[in-house]
């Protein structure tokens, strides 16, 4: 039985990018049960902000590093407590959507969400999810560039969600991803569109050395305010030549995909981990976070066949300048390299320490998702990176041990009391209600 673009359909023993042991028939048949109860019932945002619905997300997650369906279970009814009904939001008459002249009125509008939803259930139905992702995002047209823009908005959640549609070949999936990006907004073009027009010109520069560069750029550091609402717009309104000047100097070869996409996750997993305080116990911005979880999907894309190498080359320059502007919106932090190379984890393995990291991950009682799915980008970052290790003067810092390190980082700090995540850490409120540094 193959999946269909309303139900979620996944079949042990087969998982995702890591299918760990513990995949099986009864985990397929709970997350299949509780991700179509999902895409039938809840909106993908769970309230009036546009804040995301991480079931989807989450779930996958679980199954591809081999949670057991009790878990799967619990998770899925946790993650439930503070979702809409699509019913509430969305009216009862779904708008047609076929012609696609008339998106404008209905594009950014979350009351919309059912109507796009079901457009691409039926496009996808008649089509495959790989013609209706090609046509919608990827087609080149002024509506596919605008929808482009779009997977790229709310911290990247349209993007992996597409991404753990294609991942696990899910056309249900890769339906609410793309209605997702739809109700989603188009500002962040400002960093992707323009900077894709201004590098016509340039040479490139690696991730690493832009994010040098952006961090001594005075005007460019201190143009967010801790009191924006939206800090990278805050960049956008205050210093938006600064910032074209460095995303417009990030680009990618079409012969050279595999070493920048493994760059751009390297260079997303080092501004995550290293953003820390001297004085102040390690913590993950939150912010930073999606970079790096979002990263695993790269591979993804990349990999896939039906998607030109121009558009994979294009995708990997916007996910790179969008990261760059992410790194700049949080007061481009110090990266502190060493608390990464000399950690010293709260639990000592002598055994495999990815077993203790993943094993902890998924009992974390708190988890909506975002902590499994950084300890799963970490794993697959290792093993993309692997190829690298001597490349540092070309964008790989990341490497050897230090990709353990970063997930036991992560784990070590969120089963520490406070606040689970720091948010916007190169501020200096963002550490206030931190202590100091803990010592294993």
């Amino acid at each position: 039985m193959s999946a269909k673009a309303n139900t979620v359909h996944l079949t042990a023993p087969r998982g995702g990018l890591l299918s760990l042991p513990g995949i099986t028939p009864t985990s397929a048949q709970a997350a299949n049960e509780r991700l179509t109860e999902n895409h039938t019932t809840h909106h993908i945002f769970f309230n009036t902000d546009g804040f995301h619905n991480h079931i989807a997300h989450h779930l996958l997650a679980l199954y591809d590093v081999g949670a057991p369906a009790s878990l799967i279970h619990e998770s899925y009814h946790r993650g439930t407590s503070y979702q809409r009904d699509i019913s509430a939001v969305c009216p009862p008459k779904v708008t047609d959507l076929s012609d696609t002249a008339q998106w404008s009125k209905f594009l950014e509008k979350e009351e919309h969400y059912i109507s796009f939803l079901e457009y691409f259930r039926n496009e996808i139905e008649k089509r495959g999810y790989e013609d209706v992702v090609n046509t919608t995002l990827f087609s080149g047209t002024e509506l596919a560039d605008d929808m482009l823009v779009r997977l790229f908005a709310g911290f990247l959640h349209p993007f992996i969600h597409v991404g753990y549609g294609l991942e696990f070949q899910q056309p249900a999936i890769v339906a609410e991803g793309l209605a997702m990006a739809a109700i989603s907004d188009n500002w962040i073009s400002a960093v992707l569109a323009k900077g894709e027009e201004a590098a016509a010109v340039i040479n490139s520069k690696t991730l690493v050395s832009l994010l040098g560069e952006i961090r001594n750029n005075d005007k460019l550091r201190t143009a967010p305010l801790w009191t924006d609402g939206n800090k990278v717009q805050g960049i956008i309104e205050r210093a938006p030549e600064e910032m074209l000047s460095y995303v417009k100097q990030y680009k990618v070869p079409v012969d050279k995909l595999e070493e920048k996409m493994a760059e751009s996750m390297n260079a997303a997993a080092l501004f995550t981990a290293a953003s820390q305080r001297e004085d102040k116990q390690i913590k993950i911005d939150f912010y930073y976070m999606h970079a790096h979880n979002s990263s695993i999907f790269l591979p993804t894309y990349i990999s896939q066949p039906w998607i030109s190498q121009a558009t994979k080359a294009r995708l990997l320059e916007w996910k790179g300048r969008h990261d760059l502007a992410l790194y700049a919106s949080r007061r481009a932090p110090e990266l502190r390299v060493d608390d990464i190379q000399t950690y010293v984890p709260k639990q000592k393995s002598v055994t495999n320490p990815w077993l203790n990291v993943f094993h902890r991950a998924l009992k974390f009682p708190e988890d909506d998702g975002h902590v499994i799915k950084f300890i799963r980008s970490c794993a697959v970052g290792e093993r993309i990176c692997a190829n690298y290790q001597t490349h540092e003067d070309q964008g790989f810092v990341v490497k050897g041990d230090m990709w353990i390190k970063i997930a036991q980082m992560c784990i070590d700090s969120v089963e520490e009391d406070g606040v689970t995540w720091a948010r916007s850490v190169g501020f200096d409120e963002a550490w206030e209600k931190y202590g100091p540094r803990i010592q294993y």
